[in-house]
């Protein structure tokens, strides 16, 4: 979750569904992150207040910088604890699946083409 710095769970190692209270800066209702997300809610028994809506992730965390609330996020590789926002995991949510498809490898743009080149050849192909 995204808080801000000065924010009282911000000081924390973690969080967990019991301290979900206040404001939360809400994903789209058509996005995969907010389905997965109220999915895990709903099984876990939380309903999330939520005063303010966004268009994407990065949004979200802009806000939750100032204060505007705070946000539910998938966690990134290169998050920093630094500056005006804190990331906190939430253990109890599982995490988001993540994929890309392509229906003509022909169809990328080169820069397109050199990341899945790239990607396949770290991870190797799916």
């Amino acid at each position: 979750m995204a808080v801000r710095a000065d924010d009282p769970l911000a000081r924390r190692s973690r969080i967990t569904p019991a301290d979900l209270t206040g404001g939360h800066i809400r994903l789209p209702e058509d996005s995969s992150s907010r389905a997965h997300r109220d999915t895990a809610f709903a099984r876990l028994g939380v309903r999330l207040p939520s005063d303010t809506g966004v268009a994407d992730r990065d949004t979200a965390i802009l806000l939750a910088g100032p204060g505007m609330g705070r946000a539910v996020v998938p966690s990134l590789p290169g998050q920093a604890a630094t500056g005006p926002v804190r990331f906190l995991p939430l253990p109890e949510l599982p995490p988001l699946p993540v994929g890309w498809a392509v229906r003509r490898w022909t169809a990328l743009n080169p820069p397109a083409r050199s990341f899945a080149d790239l990607i396949e050849e770290q991870h190797g192909a799916a």
